[in-house]
């Protein structure tokens, strides 16, 4: 992957051994020139005192077809971020890899925002708002590298849209924190459905069958519900609720989720602005882990809000109060238990892991040469494996090397590696 300059977003990096948690993973030196993190000073030295990160909401995050070069492969990581700074009605983005640009102001005309919140876009350079202050979504339209104002729609119908996701082929998805519903409408604002059942939902992301960049290809919507406090899964479809997570039952009372975010894995990751943590569920809501803490110094969040994933490379960006950051999927290793049977010759691996990874398991000592015993592609949670050691390795002492890699962004940039000794035979 390219080095990448991603403007309203921090980018991070930290040597890889100096993390203590691995599950979001700060990017090589190589791919992001060492720039720590989206702050207030940084946005002045790009665009001048002009704005200020006030109130960041929602994020987009997108590869351009207008940008791509399809000769070229090394600018398939160069993706475009939009942010809603709320407080402002602005949205700044990068209208290059080197530059930034402000769209709109405070008020309820053509190029104006009112409080808004929410924010997705497409590959064809749709953009679409959720204008929460004006009851309105604001569809704009960036064909290069400046948005333009297209139409706003769902004035008549909405009350308070907090976020939206958009399906291919321009269904919109939003969630109204006054209707207490999923309205789904088409890019003319007409209503398709209406899915109730929710208590003040806020951000929302969704998955599909026509996705390109979904391993899964599910119908299926995820929800920050009950003003932050729970997580729902729901059809596509039928708009019928499938599971419900209460982040008070996982521990974390008093949790402010604001946005959510699905991976090219279909993991889900919500931001807690309350405990300054980002908490990562599978694609069945299943608990993972959660990273950070507050603060703004390196694995640290400065009560963050908004989340976007470009799902292709698992780019993930944070915005947080006065900034944002920028991370890769990672991957951690939990409660790691290695047992050997010696009589059998079998080695028994315990562990959990934060993300997909392909594990290898490789044998060597002085008789033998480095030889690899396992390696496949495991998923996520908590696993366990039995490896056979050959009869045709003699007995005698021997170094057992493991290593868990993740499957996708940081592939090659990063692994987690262990060192066990075994000892069989006479």
């Amino acid at each position: 992957m390219k080095k990448i300059l991603i403007i309203t977003i921090a980018i991070f990096c930290c040597l890889f051994g100096e993390q203590r948690e691995t599950t979001l993973l700060y990017p090589p030196f190589a791919h992001t020139w060492g720039v720590h993190r989206g702050t207030d000073t940084k946005l002045d030295m790009i665009l001048g005192d002009i704005t200020d990160f006030d109130n960041p909401q929602g994020l987009a995050a997108v590869k351009l077809n207008s940008w791509d070069k399809p000769k070229n492969t090394d600018d398939d990581d160069e993706i475009t971020c939009f942010g809603v700074n709320a407080n402002r009605g602005q949205i700044i983005y990068n209208t290059s890899m080197r530059s930034l640009g402000i769209y709109g102001k405070n008020g309820n005309g053509v190029g104006e925002f009112l409080e808004p919140h929410g924010i997705c876009a497409t590959p064809d350079g749709d953009i679409y708002v959720a204008d929460m202050g004006n009851h309105r979504i604001v569809h704009l339209k960036m064909p290069k590298s400046e948005l333009r104002w297209v139409k706003a729609i769902g004035g008549t119908f909405l009350l308070a849209p907090f976020d939206i996701a958009v399906a291919p082929g321009g269904t919109l998805y939003v969630t109204d924190t006054l209707r207490n519903s999923v309205v789904v409408m088409d890019t003319s604002g007409e209503i398709i459905a209406e899915f109730d059942g929710l208590e003040s939902p806020r951000g929302i992301d969704i998955d599909c069958s026509t996705f390109r960049w979904s391993a899964s290809k599910k119908n299926f919507i995820v929800i920050v519900n009950s003003s932050g406090r729970n997580v729902v899964k729901m059809d596509r479809i039928s708009g019928q609720i499938e599971k419900s997570v209460s982040m008070k039952k996982l521990g974390f009372d008093n949790a402010d989720l604001q946005y959510i975010a699905l991976d090219y894995l279909d993991n889900c990751y919500v931001p807690d602005s309350i405990h300054c943590r980002v908490h990562k569920f599978d694609r069945k809501l299943k608990y993972i882990t959660s990273v950070g803490e507050c603060g703004t110094k390196d694995e640290q969040f400065d009560h963050p809000r908004g989340i976007a994933i470009w799902r292709r490379f698992g780019q993930i960006i944070v915005s947080e109060r006065s900034g944002a950051q920028y991370f890769w999927v990672g991957i951690d290793v939990e409660n790691l238990d290695f047992s050997f049977d010696s009589e059998d010759r079998k080695i028994l691996l315990k562990f959990f892991i934060t993300e997909s990874a392909y594990v290898t398991v490789e044998i060597d000592g002085k008789d033998v040469d480095k030889q690899r015993l396992y390696r496949h592609r495991v998923s996520i949670g908590k696993r366990k494996l039995e490896i056979a050691i050959p009869k045709t390795i003699p007995a005698g002492k021997y170094k057992i090397h493991l290593t868990f890699e993740a499957t996708y962004s940081s592939y090659k940039h990063f692994k987690k590696e262990y060192l066990e000794k075994i000892k069989f035979g006479s």
